[in-house]
């Protein structure tokens, strides 16, 4: 098209859409925004609208993956909520906008595909190298805890673009489909290296939790393809044998955790060094380190001791926005000191601004060790089942929201709530269940699978993931290393996370899904091959 003497050439124009938005994905909301705009203004400028309308009749796979965003639309009957329906609706937009845009364009190589996801693997790369200055404060950005270090999207969407980069990238070092030079592979691997020492540093139980699975996944259908049985031995034996060591890490971490300090109730001391009373609560048994919380407690001997040492006052809050004080009891325990003015002499320095920043163990201190991470997951779930507020707690808030949201399914277990009810419901719900959450922390979900059942009911439910699978069905696209694993991660999340009630979560399934589905040559000569 030609417009002021300008000849536009909308397929470059297309293309180069393309890898800007994956360049955008971990880097920019703002700039994906303008990128998508773009995208629509460039597709609806090339016009040949006929052909581009007869291409969608033909391919019911683009009109069927479409149904997701139709039953947000019909279920608008269900809903009293307008604004927030509407407000939803502008988001699922976005489901519509690539499969559209992407399967009516012209169909990509496997060598097109591979640029697109080096731009994206150089933009995932660069922010995960910002991240790490931020960690080591190398950049001033202000952070309370890991999850912090993300300064451009959630940690959590970050870990996913990255486990989509790491896999993406082992294709290409091990496909004989593309060609690659020596360096260019060098350079693969270590990206790829880096990326899972980032993710490690990141410490986000989804993206840690998808890798393993993802990595497991791949390399035990990889061993049935090897033709040397010595060799596919040896590796179906090393996955079996990392299997046990995980395994056994995690039970003796459970067992270590749930290890007491043997204590005679009977017989506590009464008095401090400085003649002062202890108070005991052996009815409450919360632990750190094995040891037990609530006993040998002075708290006059705390507040005046914790006064001279730290310039936040007892009764204040710590950096992470916690009483300091049940963040000094938990600490001092986790040490194994008593809760009194000797306990608070032991403390070093470092361990004055480790309470000051809200951390209750000393193990957390370590950010680069496994079993701190470890430790806090169990002990969230036991805090939890014991019957404690989960607030502030990611693992357990979770658990909370879930069961908020079954509770809510039952109640509306055919139909669901409506596109737009969502949060009115779970406020209700709330209620009802007098839930120990404060409001701040009383969200929706944070899983995809019970925020589609109970906006949509068992019917909705249904059709949402017949609409999902099908064109993957049709078009073959299991056949797809690079669709199954980005299927994968996406199916994966949808366990943990809202993906698809974000701009970032949205783009990221729905771009990917029609790149990998619909905008590849392969999956269209599949599916022409087996009709």
């Amino acid at each position: 098209m030609t417009i002021l003497n300008i000849t536009f050439n909308h397929k470059k124009l297309y293309y180069i859409g393309l890898i800007l938005t994956a360049i955008c994905l971990p880097l920019s909301k703002f700039a994906l925004s303008v990128v998508m705009v773009s995208l629509i203004c460039n597709w609806i400028l090339e016009l040949e609208f006929k052909r581009k309308w007869l291409e969608i009749k033909s391919n019911k796979s683009i009109l069927i993956f479409a149904g997701v965003f139709a039953v947000h639309l019909i279920w608008l009957i269900n809903t009293d909520n307008y604004p927030f329906a509407f407000h939803d609706l502008g988001n699922k937009a976005i489901i519509l906008l690539y499969p559209i845009i992407i399967g009516t364009s012209k169909k990509l190589s496997l060598q097109q595909i591979k640029i697109i996801l080096i731009w994206f693997t150089l933009a995932v790369v660069s922010s995960t190298i910002i991240s790490t200055f931020i960690l080591f404060q190398i950049i001033d950005y202000p952070i309370q805890n890991i999850r912090d270090i993300s300064p451009f999207i959630s940690h959590i969407r970050l870990s996913l673009l990255i486990n989509v980069s790491i896999f993406s990238l082992g294709y290409l070092v091990v496909s004989n489909k593309i060609k690659n030079s020596s360096f260019e592979i060098i350079i693969y691997i270590v990206f790829i290296i880096w990326l899972i020492i980032f993710l490690y540093l990141l410490k986000s139980l989804t993206g840690i939790i998808v890798f393993i699975v993802l990595l497991f996944a791949v390399l035990a259908f990889s061993s049935f393809k090897i033709r040397d049985l010595i060799a596919r031995l040896f590796l179906q034996v090393f996955l079996v044998a990392l299997f046990l060591l995980m395994t056994t890490y995690i039970t003796h971490s459970i067992s270590r955790f749930y290890s007491r300090e043997k204590i005679d109730f009977e017989n506590l001391k009464e008095y401090t060094a400085n003649g002062n009373i202890y108070k005991h609560y052996p009815e409450r048994d919360q632990v750190e380190n094995g040891n037990y919380v609530w006993i040998n407690i002075c708290e006059t001997e705390l507040e005046k001791e914790w006064n001279r040492a730290s310039v936040i006052s007892f009764k204040e809050k710590d950096i992470k926005g916690q009483e300091i004080r049940y963040t000094l009891l938990r600490y001092l325990t986790s040490k194994g000191y008593k809760k009194d003015s000797v306990g608070i002499s032991k403390l070093t320095s470092q361990d004055i601004r480790n309470i000051e920043n809200g951390l209750a163990n000393y193990i957390y201190e370590n950010k680069y060790d496994i079993y701190p991470r470890i430790y806090d997951i169990i002990w969230q779930i036991d805090v939890y089942r014991r019957g404690y507020n989960p607030a502030g707690n990611s693992i357990t808030m979770r658990l909370e929201l879930a069961k908020t949201g079954i509770d809510i399914i039952r109640e509306n277990f055919w139909f669901g709530v409506g596109t737009g009810d969502v949060q009115d419901a779970f406020d209700k719900q709330y209620e009802m269940d007098e839930s120990k959450l404060p409001f701040k922390y009383r969200l929706r979900a944070h899983n995809m699978y019970i925020t589609f059942f109970l906006s949509f009911g068992f019917i909705g439910f249904i059709l949402i993931f017949y609409f999902i699978f099908y064109p993957v069905l049709r078009l073959k696209g299991y056949r797809s290393y690079l669709f199954t694993v980005f299927f994968l991660i996406a199916l994966l999340s949808f366990f943990n996370e809202d993906t698809l009630e974000t701009q970032i979560g949205i783009t990221f399934f729905s771009y990917f899904y029609s790149l990998f589905l619909f905008g590849n040559k392969i999956n269209y000569q599949n599916a022409e091959d087996s009709e």
